[in-house]
Parts: C-alpha cells; structure tokens; sequence
C-alpha cells in the first residue's frame, strides 16, 4: 500500500508540474536526481518505456523521461470517460492485469478521482484519470497481483 502511495503521489506532483508554463531544467550530472528530461509536446513518445503499449487517446499535453530513476510518464488531455475506460481495457488486452484501484469522489467537484496500478511482469504501469486528463507513470519496476 505504501508503494501505491508513493505512485500516486509522484502522479500527482508530475501532473501539477504539467500545470507550469516553466519547462523542467535538465541536469546533466549524473549524480543528481533531477535528470528529467521532457518529451516532444502532442506526440505519443516512443521508447523501451513504451514499448508494447496502446497508444492511449488523447493528446500528449507533456511527456517526461528519467534515465536515472528509470521511468517515463505520459500525460495526456481531451479524453472522455468513455475513452479511459476503452483504453483500460485495451491495457489489460495487452496482458496487464490490475494490480490496485482507488477511486475517490472530489471533494467541491463534481467527478471522481481514479487511480490504478496494473502489471504485465515486466513493466508497472501507474494510471490517473480526472475527467479529461490521463497520467501514465511507466516502470520496469513490477508490482505484486493481489
């Protein structure tokens, strides 16, 4: 539970960086933990992260990947419920099985907050959707079926 909360957390802090207009510096030393680089705007990025995976709909509002900490996250906009819905099940087409789900109701709006972990073995992938935005949190890290 702890590692899901951490996930969601990095989500979350990922997708409020999406928010800035200020682009994230990349830091060449290789000691740091700040190697983030982002990714070409509107274009689903292509790399060992994604790799094997449905190219969700939507468009690519920010995409960032750190060779450091060995992730990739994939944000995404203009995507309705119908269409989260569809590519989950695309996901899970894909041989990824869910791991983990929240979903929580937000407090002075009127949507829900979903959360999800699913693995296929080699790849974990951390999923959250608001109505309209998607974050993907993409690791090699794998993540127990419960």
């Amino acid at each position: 539970m702890k590692k899901f909360i951490f996930i969601i957390a990095v989500i979350l802090s990922l997708t409020l960086a999406g928010c800035s207009n200020k682009k994230p510096e990349v830091n060449s030393d290789s000691n740091s933990t700040d190697n983030i680089i982002s990714l070409e705007e509107g274009i689903w990025p292509e790399n060992e992260y994604t790799v094997g995976l449905p190219v969700p709909p939507g468009m690519v509002s920010r995409a960032l990947l750190d060779e450091a900490k060995k992730y990739c996250a994939v944000f995404l906009v203009d995507l309705t419920d119908e269409e989260y819905n569809t590519y989950m099940g695309l996901l899970k087409q894909h041989g990824f099985s869910e791991a983990e789900e929240v979903s929580e109701d937000v407090k002075g709006h009127d949507y829900t907050s979903m959360g999800t972990i699913l693995s296929n073995g080699e790849k974990a992938l951390s999923i959250s959707y608001i109505p309209g935005n998607l974050g993907i949190y993409i690791s090699f890290d794998t993540v127990p079926s419960v």
